[in-house]
């Protein structure tokens, strides 16, 4: 995979257990779809170690305490907690739509202020940190080493900076502590402190809670490219001067998802949610959509490109069921069958889809092995023996859900044989076009939670989803 901070593709190095930190939202306002890319993204990675094998520990933070929190609880007249905890009960809403899995830990900044607390004291204890008037700062160039995950110069790094205070002793220090003003106070929004009354800046929370769930140094540290400055060239920062090693084996960043070329932003307008998406299409064709380019690239979003997405996903889907129905029928009703010899081909459909995964998570191409695979099974289930259709469903299965798609998906039952029997009851009703016994029959089976399907091959059926 790309390492950010290597600016190269590299092989990971992996222990069985694979601990993974993926920044996650400020909860001060409803998910978007740039949430969603991050979150469906490092799921998929998650599945996918943990399909090869690996324990994964996963860890992704809320941060509950924010100035964009503190003014939206001030203009509502609610404080901190209440905003913070509307939002995550509306985030873990949408994600469980995406079926992105939980965490194994959901830290939350005000859980852990004691722990944010000790962190700033050794730093200024180490000399990497100077309190001021009750704020305390980052000194930036105590770390000589600032600016290498970004790969910005000092000339960059200088115009970047967005926290202007005369009393720094560097353009480019940045708060660890922030002292209480008068909105944090009507929002509840503060912590006592050695400093004085006050709240956590942005980018120690994550130093100190990636470090409390994981350890130091961790496996992999994620997040939307966005994120890269300053918040993760400064979480290095802390982390390594906290430690004394580097944090991160693996620093790995998602594109943004765009709207007509330009990124997602509040001033622009285009903010499209999750919630919203959702209103007109299934969660996992947006996850489906999510995933049909690759993580390192930019994705645009538009209704016509959800509308392709669900055609591809249904394509799959379809293949699912035709596969299912089969080995219903032929569990209900027997047929024997010459093998078709297939193993040998869904095994290469297997190894193709891994391999694509394996080449820096390339999900597009992944999902062009799945399309592949749809059009063998299409071309050939009618003819496959039971043992094969079996072997090629549990496959197909398995490649969808390292994915996360189809997760849910409940097995077609094979029929027991009085309501068999009317099955063939119905095809001598049809062949004699008798065709209100027929269509009463059916009507008999939606009752029953079935839709019959009828093939040039007979009568199958699947359930009413």
């Amino acid at each position: 995979m790309f390492n950010t901070f290597t600016k190269r593709e590299e092989e990971l190095k992996l222990e069985r257990t694979v601990r993974i930190y993926v920044c996650g939202i400020t909860a001060y306002d409803y998910s978007h779809i740039g949430h969603a890319r991050t979150s469906v993204f490092f799921d998929t990675l998650r599945r996918f170690l943990e399909f090869k094998g690996h324990k994964v520990i996963y860890v992704q933070n809320f941060t509950d305490v924010d100035d964009k929190i503190v003014r939206r609880a001030v203009k509502e007249g609610k404080t901190q907690k209440e905003i913070a905890e509307r939002f995550i009960e509306e985030y873990f809403k949408d994600m469980s739509a995406l079926n992105v899995k939980k965490a194994d830990h959901h830290p939350k900044v005000t859980d852990h202020i004691s722990d944010i607390i000790s962190a700033v004291q050794k730093l200024i204890e180490k000399g990497f940190a100077y309190v001021v008037d009750g704020d305390v700062y980052f000194h930036v160039p105590a770390f000589p080493s600032y600016g290498k995950l970004s790969g910005f110069s000092l000339e960059e790094l200088n115009r970047h900076r967005i926290e202007p205070d005369p009393r720094k002793k560097d353009v480019k220090d940045f708060a660890l502590w922030k002292s209480a003003k008068e909105e944090d106070i009507k929002a509840k929004a503060v912590f006592e402190s050695p400093w004085g009354l006050g709240r956590p800046g942005w980018h120690i929370e994550c130093s100190v809670m990636s470090a409390k769930y994981l350890g130091v140094p961790f496996d992999i540290h994620g997040g939307g490219k966005d994120l890269i400055f300053p918040h993760h060239e400064n979480e290095r920062a802390q982390s390594y001067a906290l430690f004394g090693v580097e944090p991160v084996r693996y620093w790995i960043h998602n594109d943004f998802v765009t709207i007509k070329g330009e990124k997602m932003s509040k001033s622009l307008g285009n903010i499209v949610r999750i919630r919203d998406v959702l209103k007109r299409f299934d969660g996992e064709v947006l996850r489906f959509f999510l995933l049909s380019a690759h993580y390192r690239s930019p994705l645009d979003y538009s209704e016509k490109a959800l509308e392709r997405a669900k055609k591809s996903y249904n394509s799959l889907k379809n293949s699912l069921e035709l596969l299912d129905m089969e080995i219903a029928y032929l569990k209900t009703f027997g047929e024997d069958r010459t093998p078709v010899n297939s193993y040998a081909t869904v095994d290469s459909f297997f190894r193709r889809f891994i391999d694509a995964l394996e080449e820096d998570m390339n999900t597009p191409k992944a999902l062009a092995t799945l399309h592949e695979f749809s059009s063998f099974v299409n071309k050939n289930v009618a003819n496959m023996s039971l043992e094969e259709l079996e072997y090629c469903f549990n496959m197909f299965k398995q490649l969808c859900w390292t994915l996360g798609l189809f997760e849910s998906y409940k097995r077609v039952p094979a029929l027991p044989q009085d309501v068999a029997e009317l099955i063939r009851e119905r095809e001598i009703a049809r062949k004699e076009r008798d065709f209100e016994k027929a269509d009463a029959i059916r009507s008999k089976f939606r009752e029953m939670g079935y839709i019959l399907i009828d093939t040039p091959k007979g009568t199958r059926w699947k359930l009413i989803r």
